[in-house]
C-alpha cells in the first residue's frame, strides 16, 4: 500500500468522524434548540454530512474498477452537496447581514442559473465526461469543468459571505449583537478552513487533494454551527427566564384580581366565605368573584373561560369586570348575564367564551337568586343535610351568540345551609388511567363532614381530588367557592 493510500485512508477515518460530527449538531438543532429542517443552519449541517458521505464512498470506490458506477455516484453527489453547502452557507450569512438580494432577477443569476447549470454537468458527466471522467482502472480523473466551475463556484460562495463578514464587523457591529457574533464566526471559519488544510498538508505531506479540502471545511462547519448553535440556545433560555418571570407576575397580579384575604367579611355575622383558584398552567382562565352590591345583597360568580394560558387570563379579567360592573348596577342576574354577553359579543374577534354561574343572596331572607350560562351544576346543602346538585336550567355560554336573554330561579337557604360553586377541573379531574373524578366522588368528599367551616371544605375536596390523581398530569384549573349562610342579623341576634 502506497503513504498516499495510507494518507487517504487515515482523510477517510477523520472524515467519518468529521461526519459523525455534524449528524449530532444537525440533531441537537432539530431536537434540542428546535430548529425545522428547513432552517439554513439545518440545512448547511444536513449538505455537510450527505458531503462527508459521497466523498466516503468516492474514496472507498476509486481505483476499482467493478466499482466505476459508485465512483460517479459517490464525486457528483460530492460535488453537488458541497456547492449546495456553499450556496446556503453564503445565504445565511448575507440574510444574518441583511445583504441577501431583493430583486428576484439577482438571485436568478447568483444562486439558480450557476447551481442548475452545476446540477445538470455533474447528473450527465457519466456520459459526457466534461466534469470527471473515472478510466477503465477505476481511476478518477478531473476534466475541465471540475476546476473551471466546481471550484471557482465554491470560492465565490465563500468569499462573499466571508468579505460580508468582515464589512459588517468593521462597520456594522453595532447594530445587532447577534449578527456581530456571526460576523465573528465566520472570519474564523475564513481563517480556520485554509489553516486545517495547510496544517494536513504540512503535517501528513500528502499532496492537496479534495479529501483534505472537506476534512478542513467540515472542522470549520462544526466550529461555525457549534457557536451559532450555542448562542441561540443561549438567547433562547434568556428569552424563555423573561417569559417566565413575566408570567409569574402575571400570576401574583391575576391572584391579586381575586378575593383572597379571609376572612373576606369579618364584620359581617351572616355568612362566611372562602374560595381558591389553582390554575394548570402559570395563569388560568377560571376564576370566583364575591363582593357586596349593598349592606343586604351578597354577588358570587364561579366562572370557567374557553382556553388556557395567557388569553384565557386576558379575557377572564375583562369577563370577571364586565359581570361586577353590571351587577354593582343592582341588576338581577338574569339582567346581568344578558348584558355582560351582548358587550363581550360586540367585541370578541377570538371567539372566545365563558361559562357562568351568577348568584346573588339576600342576606337578610337567606332567598338567593341565581341564573346559569352553561355552568356546572351548583351543589347545596340545607340545614342538618347533605349536599346535592341542584340542576337548575342552563342558558348559553357567555360570549357564544348575541342577543341572548337569561333567565333565573330561586333558591332558599336556611341558617346552616351551604352552597358550593366549582368548576370542570374538579369533576373532571383525571387519574393515570385517564378516569375521571367525577360528580358522585365530589358529592362524596363534600358529605364526609357536612358541618366542617367553608375552608376546610374546600380542603376536603381539594384531598379527595389529589388522592385520586396522584401524580398525574392535570390539564385544567381548579377552581372552588364555598358559602355558609347562619341567617340574617334578625335571626342571629
Amino acid at each position: 500500500m502506497t503513504d498516499q493510500a495510507i494518507i487517504n485512508g487515515l482523510y477517510r477515518e477523520l472524515l467519518f468522524v468529521a461526519m459523525i460530527l455534524l449528524g449530532i449538531l444537525l440533531f441537537n438543532n432539530l431536537v434540542l434548540y428546535k430548529q425545522k429542517l428547513k432552517d439554513r443552519l439545518s440545512l448547511m449541517l444536513l449538505f455537510g454530512v450527505i458531503m462527508c458521505s459521497f466523498e466516503i464512498l468516492w474514496t472507498f470506490c476509486e481505483n476499482r474498477p467493478q466499482l466505476s458506477a459508485l465512483t460517479y455516484l459517490g464525486v457528483c453527489g460530492y460535488m453537488i452537496s458541497f456547492v449546495s453547502f456553499t450556496a446556503l452557507l453564503n445565504r445565511y450569512i448575507l440574510n444574518r447581514f441583511d445583504r441577501l438580494p431583493k430583486a428576484i432577477w439577482m438571485n436568478v443569476l447568483f444562486y439558480i442559473v450557476p447551481l442548475g447549470i452545476f446540477f445538470l454537468l455533474c447528473v450527465t458527466t457519466p456520459l459526457t465526461h466534461w466534469v470527471v471522467r473515472v478510466d477503465e482502472t477505476g481511476g478518477l480523473h478531473e476534466e475541465i469543468l471540475f476546476d473551471a466551475l466546481f471550484t471557482p463556484l465554491m470560492g465565490l460562495y465563500l468569499l462573499t459571505a466571508l468579505i460580508s463578514a468582515v464589512e459588517y464587523a468593521v462597520r456594522g457591529r453595532r447594530k445587532n449583537s447577534a449578527a456581530t457574533r456571526v460576523s465573528y464566526n465566520m472570519i474564523v471559519f475564513g481563517v480556520l478552513a485554509p489553516a486545517v488544510y495547510v496544517l494536513e498538508i504540512i503535517l501528513l505531506g500528502a499532496d492537496s487533494n479534495y479529501l483534505a479540502l472537506s476534512l478542513a471545511v467540515s472542522v470549520s462547519l462544526v466550529y461555525l454551527t457549534t457557536n451559532v448553535s450555542t448562542h441561540t440556545l443561549l438567547e433562547t433560555r434568556a428569552k424563555v427566564e423573561a417569559t417566565e418571570s413575566d408570567l409569574r407576575v402575571a400570576t401574583r397580579i391575576q391572584a391579586d384580581m381575586l378575593p383572597n384575604i379571609y376572612p373576606a367579611f369579618p364584620d359581617r355575622p351572616e355568612f362566611d366565605i372562602y374560595a381558591s383558584m389553582d390554575p394548570a398552567k402559570e395563569v388560568g382562565g377560571d376564576f370566583y368573584d364575591f363582593f357586596l352590591v349593598d349592606d343586604d345583597h351578597l354577588c358570587m360568580v364561579m366562572a370557567d373561560v374557553s382556553g388556557k394560558g395567557i388569553p384565557a387570563a386576558l379575557f377572564m379579567m375583562a369577563a370577571k369586570i364586565i359581570l361586577a360592573n353590571n351587577a354593582m348596577l343592582g341588576k338581577s342576574p338574569a339582567q346581568i348575564l344578558t348584558d355582560a354577553n351582548a358587550a363581550i359579543c360586540s367585541n370578541n374577534r377570538e371567539e372566545m367564551f365563558v361559562t357562568v354561574w351568577l348568584g346573588i343572596l339576600e342576606l337578610s331572607s337567606g332567598k338567593l337568586t341565581a341564573a346559569n350560562a352553561g355552568h356546572e351544576y351548583p351543589v347545596m346543602r340545607s340545614a342538618n343535610g347533605q349536599f346535592e346538585l341542584i340542576k337548575d336550567k342552563h342558558g348559553f355560554v357567555i360570549g357564544g351568540m348575541d342577543g341572548l336573554r337569561y333567565k333565573e330561579y330561586e333558591l332558599q337557604m336556611e341558617p346552616g345551609s351551604k352552597l358550593f360553586l366549582y368548576t370542570d377541573g374538579v369533576p373532571e379531574a383525571t387519574d393515570a388511567s385517564q378516569e375521571l373524578f367525577g360528580t358522585e366522588r365530589m358529592l362524596e368528599a363534600l358529605n364526609k363532614d357536612t358541618s366542617a367551616a367553608p375552608q376546610d371544605i374546600l380542603k376536603q375536596v381539594r384531598s379527595a381530588v389529589d388522592g385520586f390523581v396522584r401524580e398525574a398530569e392535570q390539564f385544567d384549573d381548579l377552581t372552588m367557592l364555598c358559602l355558609e349562610y347562619r341567617g340574617g342579623k334578625q335571626d342571629g341576634a
